[in-house]
């Protein structure tokens, strides 16, 4: 799954993503974006350069009710996109990038109660794209987005079993393409960088709790300390 991230350059998103200046949407550093927080997402439109747009994190489409029972999707399984009515519509004409340089994930430590927090992103610290999918919500709630997830790969297999689906930088544009509407066609773009690309390292507890943020939490860990932290994190 991916529950938390970060987007700690959002200055190089606009180039690194072709979408010129930013003049309108100004994205601050963020070191633990979380479910129900608005986040920044890339669309595109038939013959139209792709733009930059604010949505909650959290699909929730006009047609969906709202019981108060439980909290919209935040991840999508890759492998069922199609098989559910809430995700394949948003395959064939919802699909977005979701830009971030890193996310977090809870690693169980035999013979600890609590789980160590994992950071992981690409070794050379740069931006990437997680695969996403967005919708239109009621007035009231505005466009959501969902992250499509995948199972792990040999870097995130010792962490949990699954992963956000991290775009391999040539299939981005596919991915993107509003003239791509078959759903079939479009999941082919679904290409995960390679794994040797990625790292993963232990970091402080401080991230499990929303409220905290800034460059302290990605801070490495020194070797055989442990991370005062809740068994999970807390997501809302």
């Amino acid at each position: 799954m991916c529950g938390r991230y970060t987007l700690t350059n959002p200055e190089d998103v606009a180039a690194r993503f072709g979408l010129g200046a930013l003049t309108e949407t100004r994205i601050e550093p963020r070191f633990n974006v979380a479910p129900s927080q608005g986040v920044p997402v890339i669309v595109a439109h038939p013959n139209e350069q792709p733009t930059l747009e604010v949505m909650r994190w959290g699909l929730q489409p006009a047609w969906l009710r709202d019981t108060g029972k439980r909290p919209p999707p935040i991840n999508a399984r890759s492998e069922s996109l199609l098989e559910r009515p809430m995700f394949r519509s948003a395959v064939a004409h919802g699909r977005c990038l979701i830009p971030a340089d890193g996310f977090y994930e809870w690693k169980v430590v035999p013979g600890r109660k609590t789980k160590q927090p994992m950071y992981i992103r690409l070794k050379s610290g740069d931006l990437f794209a997680f695969a996403g999918l967005y919708a239109r919500g009621r007035e009231d709630v505005g466009p959501t987005c969902v992250i499509v997830t995948t199972a792990a790969n040999e870097v995130l297999a010792p962490i949990h079993e699954r992963m956000p689906v991290i775009l391999d930088r040539s299939c981005e544009a596919e991915w993107l393409d509003p003239e791509l509407d078959d759903p079939k066609a479009a999941l082919a773009a679904l290409q995960v960088v390679p794994p040797e690309l990625l790292e993963a390292y232990p970091v402080a507890g401080l991230v499990s709790a929303v409220r905290n943020d800034g460059p302290a939490l990605i801070e490495p860990l020194a070797a055989g300390d442990e991370a005062e932290a809740p068994s999970a994190p807390r997501l809302f």
